[in-house]
């Protein structure tokens, strides 16, 4: 529970005002009164328009294999296959295993095992080098890293040091248009291209796409082709539920779209954080859909109060069309974490 609630608060600290301890989270949109706090973006400026999918690799002249990678605070000269890699944020943590990878130093390692279930693990011997946006520069410096990936929010204060340290790429998994989703994947693959793993990169994609076909083949024999859904977080805020519906341009939005469901919730605005934050009248609205949700064990707001009998009068409730995910679901990862997503939806659907 203290986890959970560390994660929300960070993500509504950081969608207000943008403030250093949203740092602390995971990333984006809040997952519960944990993954709240699970963003590591500050408000959106216009410098972050450019994403990853911006990102690109330009041979030179160099024979010795040096590259120019743009990223959004600029362009980095890599030479060489890099080896050592520090990682200041936990989505490249991810992508660095899955391409076979283990990284030489983590923000927040305590952190990442805690939040991150995928199927490969992070190794012992990877250095912690202390709290995402507040990365100790000596510790990084004493491993002699010869590449360092991290954020736009905590790189756009210290880009200058790290890249004193090492060549350093930033990404931006939130963009102020087009989706998260396709900034996941241009990121993983320039990731991949720049430690020289595109094929390991071309069989981790391709086993996360068979892992949504399977998926969406048993929704489908379940009778769920097309079934209209609503994905939420909630968490306990001020002795009231606090709620975000997640919008189509969010990372797992367009991950379940590819399961062959169909998202009904819609806002007039662009949300740059993927989610709408409302009120549990709002729910009252949703009618006949399949209604998927992730609550804390120990923090469910649907299930206190007055909220119980609201929530047992909703449609979708009365229905049996109401799905918890279970209070661990990490909604911010990368490819591994997209086929864990896809594969939680079927068992919660089909009630495996």
């Amino acid at each position: 529970m203290q986890r959970f609630l560390a994660l929300i608060g960070l993500v509504s600290i950081l969608t207000a005002c943008g403030s250093s301890a949203a740092t602390q989270a995971p990333t984006t949109a809040p997952t519960t009164a944990a993954a709240a706090t699970a963003t590591t973006a500050s408000e959106p400026t216009a410098a972050t328009t450019e994403t990853a999918a911006e990102a690109t690799t330009a041979p030179s002249d160099n024979a010795v294999g040096t590259r120019t990678i743009k990223h959004v605070l600029g362009e980095t000269t890599i030479t060489g296959t890099p080896q050592r890699v520090v990682v200041l944020e936990w989505v490249y943590v991810e992508n660095l295993l899955a391409l076979g990878v283990q990284p030489v130093g983590v923000a927040d390692i305590e952190g990442y095992n805690k939040w991150v279930d995928v199927p490969v693990e992070l190794g012992p011997d990877a250095t912690d080098v202390g709290t995402r946006g507040e990365a100790n520069l000596e510790t990084i410096a004493s491993l002699k890293p010869d590449l360092i990936i991290s954020l736009k929010y905590d790189a756009d204060k210290n880009y200058p040091q790290y890249s004193a340290i090492a060549p350093t790429l930033v990404f931006n998994p939130y963009p102020e248009s087009g989706d998260q989703y396709t900034e996941m994947i241009d990121t993983f693959n320039t990731i991949a291209d720049v430690l020289g793993k595109t094929e390991e990169a071309k069989a981790v994609l391709a086993k996360m796409e068979q892992t949504y076909a399977d998926a969406k083949q048993t929704l489908a024999t379940a009778g769920f082709e097309n079934a209209p859904y609503v994905l939420a977080q909630a968490y306990t805020s001020n002795n009231a539920a606090e709620i975000r519906l997640f919008t189509d341009n969010s990372m797992i939005a367009k991950l379940i779209a590819k399961t062959g469901l169909k998202n009904t919730w819609t806002d007039s605005a662009f949300q740059v954080y993927g989610f709408s934050t409302v009120s549990s009248e709002v729910l009252a609205q949703l009618g006949d859909v399949h209604f998927m949700y992730v609550v804390a064990d120990d923090d469910n707001p649907f299930a206190t109060g007055t909220v119980k009998p609201f929530w047992d009068s909703l449609e979708f409730v009365k229905k049996g069309q109401a799905y918890p995910l279970g209070g661990d679901v990490w909604f911010f990862g990368g490819p591994l974490s997209a086929e864990v997503l896809a594969q939680r939806v079927v068992k919660s659907l089909t009630k495996q």
